[in-house]
Protein backbone atom coordinates (compact mmCIF):
# COMPACT_ATOMS: atom_id res chain seq x y z
CA UNK A 1 0.00 0.00 0.00
CA UNK A 2 1.47 3.22 -1.27
CA UNK A 3 0.95 6.15 2.11
CA UNK A 4 -0.66 9.24 0.93
CA UNK A 5 1.40 12.22 1.57
CA UNK A 6 -0.10 15.36 2.11
CA UNK A 7 1.25 18.49 0.38
CA UNK A 8 2.56 21.43 2.63
CA UNK A 9 0.57 24.87 3.15
CA UNK A 10 2.87 27.71 1.63
CA UNK A 11 1.62 31.13 1.99
CA UNK A 12 2.94 33.83 -0.15
CA UNK A 13 2.44 37.86 1.04
CA UNK A 14 2.48 39.57 -2.17
CA UNK A 15 0.72 40.05 -5.12
CA UNK A 16 3.58 41.19 -7.62
CA UNK A 17 5.67 39.88 -10.00
CA UNK A 18 7.92 37.45 -7.15
CA UNK A 19 4.67 36.51 -5.41
CA UNK A 20 2.82 35.56 -8.76
CA UNK A 21 5.46 34.02 -9.93
CA UNK A 22 6.18 31.31 -7.16
CA UNK A 23 2.75 30.67 -6.82
CA UNK A 24 2.74 29.25 -10.32
CA UNK A 25 6.46 27.18 -9.14
CA UNK A 26 4.37 25.92 -6.06
CA UNK A 27 0.61 25.43 -7.87
CA UNK A 28 2.04 21.36 -7.80
CA UNK A 29 4.04 20.39 -4.84
CA UNK A 30 1.94 22.65 -2.85
CA UNK A 31 -1.61 23.87 -1.07
CA UNK A 32 -1.01 27.45 -1.75
CA UNK A 33 -2.41 30.66 -0.96
CA UNK A 34 -1.87 34.14 -1.83
CA UNK A 35 -2.09 36.96 0.42
CA UNK A 36 -2.41 39.85 -1.61
CA UNK A 37 -2.73 43.72 -0.64
CA UNK A 38 -6.56 44.30 -2.37
CA UNK A 39 -9.62 42.30 -2.15
CA UNK A 40 -10.16 43.21 -5.90
CA UNK A 41 -6.72 41.19 -7.08
CA UNK A 42 -7.65 38.23 -4.81
CA UNK A 43 -11.47 37.90 -6.16
CA UNK A 44 -9.86 38.09 -9.94
CA UNK A 45 -7.43 35.02 -8.96
CA UNK A 46 -10.13 32.86 -7.10
CA UNK A 47 -12.76 33.78 -10.19
CA UNK A 48 -10.48 33.39 -13.28
CA UNK A 49 -6.86 31.92 -12.34
CA UNK A 50 -3.40 32.57 -12.50
CA UNK A 51 -1.95 33.38 -16.12
CA UNK A 52 1.16 32.47 -16.86
CA UNK A 53 3.20 33.18 -20.00
CA UNK A 54 6.51 31.10 -20.49
CA UNK A 55 8.74 30.58 -23.59
CA UNK A 56 5.71 31.64 -25.40
CA UNK A 57 3.01 29.21 -24.23
CA UNK A 58 0.13 30.84 -21.80
CA UNK A 59 -0.65 28.78 -18.91
CA UNK A 60 -3.59 29.21 -16.61
CA UNK A 61 -2.96 28.01 -12.91
CA UNK A 62 -6.48 27.12 -10.92
CA UNK A 63 -4.72 25.54 -8.23
CA UNK A 64 -3.83 28.35 -6.23
CA UNK A 65 -5.96 30.18 -3.51
CA UNK A 66 -5.92 33.85 -3.18
CA UNK A 67 -7.01 36.25 0.16
CA UNK A 68 -6.93 39.71 1.26
CA UNK A 69 -6.52 38.63 4.85
CA UNK A 70 -3.56 37.47 6.79
CA UNK A 71 -6.05 35.58 9.32
CA UNK A 72 -6.21 32.53 5.99
CA UNK A 73 -2.31 32.07 6.19
CA UNK A 74 -3.28 30.77 10.02
CA UNK A 75 -2.52 27.03 8.90
CA UNK A 76 0.64 27.42 6.54
CA UNK A 77 3.91 25.49 7.16
CA UNK A 78 5.92 27.75 5.43
CA UNK A 79 5.28 31.88 4.12
CA UNK A 80 7.36 33.44 1.58
CA UNK A 81 7.58 36.75 1.85
CA UNK A 82 7.61 38.98 -1.35
CA UNK A 83 6.51 41.94 -0.71
CA UNK A 84 8.45 45.64 -0.80
CA UNK A 85 11.55 45.97 1.84
CA UNK A 86 9.57 49.20 3.11
CA UNK A 87 6.21 47.16 3.99
CA UNK A 88 8.58 45.06 6.31
CA UNK A 89 8.16 45.74 9.69
CA UNK A 90 4.26 45.99 9.10
CA UNK A 91 4.29 42.22 7.60
CA UNK A 92 5.88 41.41 10.67
CA UNK A 93 2.91 42.97 13.18
CA UNK A 94 0.34 41.03 11.20
CA UNK A 95 2.10 37.83 11.36
CA UNK A 96 2.53 37.38 14.79
CA UNK A 97 -1.34 38.34 15.31
CA UNK A 98 -2.09 35.18 13.15
CA UNK A 99 0.39 32.81 12.89
CA UNK A 100 2.22 30.30 15.35
CA UNK A 101 5.65 29.98 16.00
CA UNK A 102 6.31 26.75 14.31
CA UNK A 103 5.44 28.31 10.55
CA UNK A 104 8.99 28.38 8.94
CA UNK A 105 9.06 32.21 7.29
CA UNK A 106 10.88 32.85 4.49
CA UNK A 107 12.12 36.43 3.15
CA UNK A 108 12.60 36.77 -0.86
CA UNK A 109 12.58 40.43 -0.77
CA UNK A 110 15.54 42.42 -2.37
CA UNK A 111 18.47 44.45 -0.72
CA UNK A 112 19.74 43.77 3.26
CA UNK A 113 17.12 44.80 5.53
CA UNK A 114 14.31 42.85 5.06
CA UNK A 115 15.34 39.67 7.04
CA UNK A 116 16.71 41.62 10.00
CA UNK A 117 13.25 43.96 10.26
CA UNK A 118 11.47 40.26 10.77
CA UNK A 119 13.85 38.73 13.07
CA UNK A 120 13.68 41.56 15.36
CA UNK A 121 10.06 42.27 14.85
CA UNK A 122 8.79 38.55 15.10
CA UNK A 123 8.07 36.04 17.78
CA UNK A 124 10.86 32.84 17.62
CA UNK A 125 12.80 34.76 15.39
CA UNK A 126 15.08 31.65 14.60
CA UNK A 127 12.39 30.14 12.12
CA UNK A 128 12.85 33.29 9.94
CA UNK A 129 15.22 32.74 7.02
CA UNK A 130 16.81 34.81 3.80
CA UNK A 131 16.60 33.29 0.03
CA UNK A 132 17.40 34.78 -3.02
CA UNK A 133 15.43 34.94 -6.08
CA UNK A 134 16.57 35.31 -9.48
CA UNK A 135 13.53 35.50 -12.30
CA UNK A 136 12.98 37.74 -15.54
CA UNK A 137 9.44 38.26 -14.54
CA UNK A 138 7.01 41.30 -14.74
CA UNK A 139 3.66 41.53 -13.88
CA UNK A 140 1.53 42.33 -17.03
CA UNK A 141 -1.89 42.41 -14.99
CA UNK A 142 -3.44 42.17 -11.64
CA UNK A 143 -3.74 37.86 -12.16
CA UNK A 144 -0.89 37.58 -15.30
CA UNK A 145 2.71 37.65 -15.38
CA UNK A 146 5.11 36.97 -18.37
CA UNK A 147 8.22 34.80 -17.05
CA UNK A 148 12.16 35.03 -18.97
CA UNK A 149 13.75 32.25 -19.72
CA UNK A 150 15.95 31.97 -16.76
CA UNK A 151 14.90 31.41 -12.96
CA UNK A 152 17.06 30.08 -9.53
CA UNK A 153 16.18 29.81 -6.23
CA UNK A 154 18.86 29.97 -3.04
CA UNK A 155 17.20 29.24 0.40
CA UNK A 156 19.05 29.08 3.42
CA UNK A 157 19.18 25.05 4.51
CA UNK A 158 17.01 25.42 7.42
CA UNK A 159 14.15 26.20 5.36
CA UNK A 160 13.16 22.60 4.94
CA UNK A 161 9.26 23.02 3.97
CA UNK A 162 9.86 25.68 1.21
CA UNK A 163 13.38 23.75 0.15
CA UNK A 164 11.37 20.51 0.25
CA UNK A 165 8.20 21.84 -1.64
CA UNK A 166 10.33 23.41 -4.36
CA UNK A 167 12.82 20.80 -4.98
CA UNK A 168 9.32 19.00 -5.69
CA UNK A 169 9.09 21.03 -8.39
CA UNK A 170 10.10 21.52 -12.16
CA UNK A 171 12.14 24.15 -10.65
CA UNK A 172 14.10 23.33 -8.04
CA UNK A 173 15.81 25.30 -5.46
CA UNK A 174 19.03 25.18 -4.35
CA UNK A 175 19.88 24.53 -0.27
CA UNK A 176 22.72 27.15 1.40
CA UNK A 177 24.29 27.13 4.63
CA UNK A 178 25.92 30.44 3.52
CA UNK A 179 22.89 32.50 2.88
CA UNK A 180 24.22 35.86 3.68
CA UNK A 181 27.32 35.10 1.28
CA UNK A 182 24.42 34.02 -1.45
CA UNK A 183 22.20 37.39 -0.93
CA UNK A 184 25.26 39.42 -1.12
CA UNK A 185 26.22 37.52 -4.25
CA UNK A 186 22.29 38.71 -5.48
CA UNK A 187 22.99 42.43 -4.12
CA UNK A 188 26.04 42.46 -7.21
CA UNK A 189 23.23 42.75 -9.61
CA UNK A 190 20.75 44.88 -7.39
CA UNK A 191 23.59 47.78 -6.35
CA UNK A 192 24.78 47.79 -10.10
CA UNK A 193 21.71 47.98 -11.82
CA UNK A 194 18.69 48.92 -10.29
CA UNK A 195 19.18 52.49 -10.17
CA UNK A 196 20.97 52.50 -12.60
CA UNK A 197 18.64 51.47 -15.15
CA UNK A 198 16.42 53.98 -13.18
CA UNK A 199 18.20 56.97 -13.19
CA UNK A 200 19.25 56.62 -17.43
CA UNK A 201 16.05 54.88 -18.25
CA UNK A 202 17.97 51.87 -20.08
CA UNK A 203 17.19 48.23 -19.95
CA UNK A 204 19.86 45.95 -19.23
CA UNK A 205 20.72 45.41 -23.30
CA UNK A 206 21.51 49.36 -23.10
CA UNK A 207 23.07 49.80 -20.24
CA UNK A 208 25.68 47.11 -21.24
CA UNK A 209 26.24 49.05 -24.53
CA UNK A 210 27.13 52.23 -23.09
CA UNK A 211 30.72 53.14 -21.60
CA UNK A 212 29.08 55.92 -19.34
CA UNK A 213 26.79 53.16 -17.99
CA UNK A 214 29.58 50.57 -17.12
CA UNK A 215 32.29 53.03 -15.64
CA UNK A 216 29.65 54.20 -13.45
CA UNK A 217 28.22 50.90 -12.60
CA UNK A 218 32.03 49.76 -11.68
CA UNK A 219 31.87 52.50 -9.19
CA UNK A 220 29.42 51.33 -7.32
CA UNK A 221 30.37 47.93 -7.22
CA UNK A 222 33.90 49.32 -6.39
CA UNK A 223 32.34 50.96 -3.14
CA UNK A 224 30.38 47.76 -2.49
CA UNK A 225 32.95 45.68 -2.71
CA UNK A 226 34.57 47.30 0.29
CA UNK A 227 31.14 47.80 2.43
CA UNK A 228 31.16 43.97 1.58
CA UNK A 229 34.87 42.64 3.10
CA UNK A 230 34.36 45.26 5.63
CA UNK A 231 31.19 42.86 6.52
CA UNK A 232 32.80 39.84 5.99
CA UNK A 233 31.89 38.93 2.18
CA UNK A 234 34.52 38.25 -0.41
CA UNK A 235 34.75 37.44 -3.98
CA UNK A 236 36.86 35.60 -6.05
CA UNK A 237 36.11 36.81 -9.38
CA UNK A 238 35.31 40.65 -11.21
CA UNK A 239 32.14 41.75 -9.99
CA UNK A 240 31.72 44.11 -12.97
CA UNK A 241 32.25 41.23 -15.26
CA UNK A 242 29.90 39.10 -13.58
CA UNK A 243 27.07 42.23 -13.95
CA UNK A 244 28.07 42.35 -17.86
CA UNK A 245 27.29 38.51 -18.53
CA UNK A 246 24.16 39.34 -16.51
CA UNK A 247 22.88 42.25 -19.02
CA UNK A 248 23.99 39.99 -22.29
CA UNK A 249 21.52 37.26 -21.06
CA UNK A 250 19.01 35.79 -23.66
CA UNK A 251 16.24 38.31 -21.54
CA UNK A 252 16.72 41.95 -21.95
CA UNK A 253 15.02 43.32 -18.92
CA UNK A 254 14.56 46.82 -17.08
CA UNK A 255 15.09 45.97 -13.33
CA UNK A 256 12.58 46.22 -10.82
CA UNK A 257 13.23 49.46 -9.34
CA UNK A 258 13.00 50.89 -12.99
CA UNK A 259 9.10 49.46 -13.09
CA UNK A 260 8.33 50.74 -9.63
CA UNK A 261 9.65 54.89 -10.99
CA UNK A 262 7.37 53.97 -13.57
CA UNK A 263 4.57 52.96 -12.62
CA UNK A 264 4.62 55.52 -9.49
CA UNK A 265 5.53 53.23 -6.97
CA UNK A 266 8.19 53.64 -3.98
CA UNK A 267 11.32 51.87 -4.66
CA UNK A 268 13.42 49.67 -2.40
CA UNK A 269 16.43 52.10 -2.74
CA UNK A 270 17.20 52.53 1.05
CA UNK A 271 17.54 48.71 0.97
CA UNK A 272 19.97 48.77 -1.95
CA UNK A 273 22.54 51.47 -2.64
CA UNK A 274 21.01 53.15 0.62
CA UNK A 275 22.10 50.70 2.90
CA UNK A 276 25.92 50.15 1.18
CA UNK A 277 25.60 54.45 2.08
CA UNK A 278 24.73 53.24 5.85
CA UNK A 279 27.07 50.48 5.91
CA UNK A 280 29.75 52.60 4.70
CA UNK A 281 29.36 54.94 7.68
CA UNK A 282 29.51 52.71 10.07
CA UNK A 283 32.74 51.13 8.75
CA UNK A 284 34.39 54.69 7.76
CA UNK A 285 34.25 53.78 4.07
CA UNK A 286 33.36 56.51 1.49
CA UNK A 287 30.69 55.59 -0.78
CA UNK A 288 30.27 58.53 -3.02
CA UNK A 289 28.82 57.43 -6.32
CA UNK A 290 26.44 54.74 -4.20
CA UNK A 291 25.12 57.81 -1.61
CA UNK A 292 24.52 60.07 -5.02
CA UNK A 293 22.73 57.47 -7.04
CA UNK A 294 20.33 56.80 -4.16
CA UNK A 295 19.75 60.68 -4.02
CA UNK A 296 18.67 60.77 -7.15
CA UNK A 297 16.38 58.18 -7.12
CA UNK A 298 14.77 60.02 -3.93
CA UNK A 299 14.58 62.94 -6.10
CA UNK A 300 12.69 60.73 -8.66
CA UNK A 301 10.56 58.83 -6.56
CA UNK A 302 9.38 62.84 -5.36
CA UNK A 303 8.43 63.90 -8.85
CA UNK A 304 5.87 61.00 -8.78
CA UNK A 305 4.03 61.94 -5.52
Amino acid sequence: MTLMVSKPRVGIIGGGAVGLTYAYFLSEAADVVLKTRTKGQADELNKKGFQVTRKGETFEIKTARATDKFAELKDCDAIIVAVKSYDTAAIAEELNKFTPETTQIVSLQNGLQAVEILKAKMANPERVFAGVTYIGARRTASRSIALGQFHRTVLDSGSTVLLEALQATQFGAEAEGNIKQAVWDKMVLNVAQNALSAVTNRSARQMLQSEQCLEIAGKLLDEFQKVAEAEGLSFTDSLLERVKTNWSGGDDFYPSMWQDLHNGRCTEIDAINGAIETLGQKHGIQTPYNSMITSLIKVLESKKN
